[in-house]
């Protein structure tokens, strides 16, 4: 949620164009072992070969923790201290902000099935993003609580329509399944179990995540689209010192690379003076809402708009990543 002044576009290409050649988020998988237990250096070597051979595409690179090793600095990785068991491997996030906080994602005791690592490299939401992402200004994920008061579909479809006729390329809309095996790093990333309520995201660039994701009655048109204009602002000159979200864990072929491109350069923009009105609650409000364990996965992101000399119009965002999962996590213990 951010509040905009108004703020002179610059003929610079959009933030979302530039999404496109910014640097992913990299997140860790992690294999916690004793320096030289036989199961853990074989858990590792698994691993190393699969990102070798089918994970050469995917944002995660692969770190060995030895738990014997006083040196180690647990907060790095998002848990107060070793693992109660061991071996363990852990998918490990950052939120982007000045201090680098990481969150725990997704863990496996003691290591990923060859089904929980093709869960980790694609699942259909992802698949669909991709198919579609270069195409348009930006991919809605919405993923409908189970036991939904009222359903989000008309107003996810009404901006859909609105911004076809009047944002061409427009927008996409995937449908997450939340109860789908296929999605579990998906939606471990997102934070969604079954209780969760109705979720909607904004997906750009190469993957990532916009702050900040609409929860239950938070998703109306007025919020979806206050997301969705931000990416058409001409703005590159702070793009690379500013972050507007998390990458997910999602492949990147060198064929979507060619079409994000040429996507680009074809999809045009406005010089025009962009002003929104600020939302009625503060972010101070927002914070208070969330939770204690879930503040871990809270932080705030700064949304560059003006490029002109002399304009430095910051947007402030917040991201709110809800907590991992609700089951408890040995990791976190």
């Amino acid at each position: 949620m951010w509040s905009l002044g108004s703020v002179l576009a610059c003929n610079s290409g959009s933030v979302r164009d530039a999404a496109f050649q910014a640097k992913r988020d990299m997140h860790r998988l992690c294999v916690f072992t004793a320096s030289n237990d036989p199961q853990g250096n074989a858990i590792f070597e698994r691993l190393r070969s699969w990102l070798d051979r089918d994970g050469q595409r995917l944002n995660v690179v692969l770190e060995r923790v030895n738990a014997d090793d006083p040196s180690v600095r647990w907060e790095a990785y998002g848990i107060p201290g070793q693992p109660p068991s061991l071996p363990v491997a852990a998918l490990i996030g950052e939120m982007p902000t000045t201090t680098r906080r990481a969150f725990v994602i997704d863990h496996w005791e003691p290591a990923p099935s060859d089904a929980d690592l093709a869960a980790l490299l694609a699942s259909p939401v992802r698949d669909a993003i991709k198919a579609t992402i270069a195409d348009v200004w930006a991919v809605v994920v919405y993923s409908p609580a189970a036991k939904a008061e009222q359903s989000n579909e008309a107003v996810l479809n009404s901006v859909s329509k609105q911004w076809a006729a009047e944002h061409a390329p427009g927008i996409s809309i995937v449908r997450l399944d939340r109860t789908d095996p296929r999605e579990r790093t998906l939606c471990s990333f997102l934070g969604l179990d079954a209780s969760a309520p109705d979720w909607a995201g904004v997906v750009f660039g190469r993957g990532k995540l916009l702050a900040p994701p609409l929860v239950g009655d938070n998703i109306t048109e007025n919020s979806l689209n206050q997301l969705l204009i931000g990416l058409t602002v001409p703005c590159t000159c702070l793009q690379q010192s500013m972050n507007l979200g998390l990458d997910l864990p999602m492949t990147w072929e060198p064929e979507l690379e060619a079409k994000a491109a040429a996507a680009a350069q074809s999809v045009g923009y406005t010089e025009t003076v962009v002003s929104l009105a600020a939302p009625e609650e503060p972010l101070a409000a927002l914070v208070k809402e969330i939770p204690q364990e879930d503040r871990d996965v809270f932080a705030g992101a700064l949304l560059p708009l003006g490029c002109a000399a002399g304009i430095a119009a910051l947007a402030v965002a917040a991201i709110v990543l809800r907590a991992r999962r609700r089951r408890a996590m040995p990791l976190e213990e």
